[in-house]
């Protein structure tokens, strides 16, 4: 029996729900930017936006929010623009209009939106990122079973969860100032690659490359290897600039790649009361 398809060429149904999104984006930014006259409430409006578009894309299990992330020792983030986090399981340790905190092992990853991004917003989002990077997983509870989970990360295996952060921004400055701003802040820090911004993407970008995203090879006239590239790095990756034509869209789709597989093993909170007698 010969199997019929309504597909263009290449495209398939779910890649054209996603060019979609890519355009609802689009439309619903200009909207606001039309519409809105204060600068302030623009860029609130904006992080609405592509936190709404997360939301209708993810799996149900993986809730969408803004807020900080705590550990159990003490350990407090900066504010996140994304928090995406268990939404089944997550205890929520404080709760207030506009305030949300999340236990650190609760959460998948973190991101920052920027509605420019330049060098300086670039060195922003490293702050942040380490902020949320640099705290303490370890609250879990043990649980004996002939059956262990482990999780394929920044290319090697892992017993828990490892903290993911991406960039997002409406608009940044040409991808080879961001790539060179980008060495210079891991060089100088030496940071390995579990603590660096994994991803970049620009809606939009001066000289056309609007993506920075990890490939293992060559990227060539502009296409990368086939099958290459990764929201992460790894040991045998680099950061490269990419152009794409539809860059929300690409983004959701190496983000899902990792959101599909994630998992939250049992946190115990009691870790997080700390030693004082109640």
């Amino acid at each position: 029996m010969s199997q019929t398809s309504n597909d263009s060429g290449n495209t398939t149904i779910y890649r054209r729900v996603l060019s979609s999104a890519q355009n609802k984006l689009s439309a619903s930014i200009d909207q606001i930017r039309r519409s809105i006259p204060h600068s302030a409430e623009i860029g609130a409006l904006i992080e609405r936006q592509f936190r709404s578009q997360l939301e209708d894309v993810l799996p149900e299990k993986i809730g969408v929010s803004q807020g900080f992330v705590v550990d159990s020792i003490g350990g407090v983030s900066r504010q996140m623009d994304i928090i995406l986090y268990d939404k089944l399981n997550t205890p929520r340790i404080f709760a207030s209009e506009g305030a949300q905190m999340f236990p650190v092992e609760a959460t998948y990853a973190c991101g920052e939106i920027k509605s420019k991004l330049g060098s300086r917003e670039l060195e922003d989002c490293f702050k942040k990122c380490l902020s949320y990077k640099t705290l303490c997983r370890k609250a879990y509870i043990t649980q004996p079973s002939p059956i262990t989970n482990s999780y394929t990360l920044f290319g090697s295996e892992h017993d828990h969860w490892q903290s993911i952060f991406f960039c997002i921004a409406e608009k940044s400055i040409k991808a080879e100032r961001l790539q060179s701003k980008y060495n210079q802040i891991i060089i100088t820090k030496r940071l390995p690659v579990q603590k660096r911004i994994d991803t970049i993407m620009a809606l939009k970008a001066t000289g056309g490359h609007n993506v920075l995203l990890n490939v293992t090879g060559e990227i060539i006239k502009d296409i990368p290897p086939n099958k290459s590239i990764d929201l992460l790095p790894n040991l045998n990756s680099s950061l490269c600039r990419y152009r794409a034509n539809e860059p929300w869209s690409l983004f959701l789709m190496l983000l899902l790649r990792y959101m599909n597989q994630a998992s939250m093993q049992p946190i115990n909170m009691l870790s997080y009361g700390g030693c004082a007698p109640y």
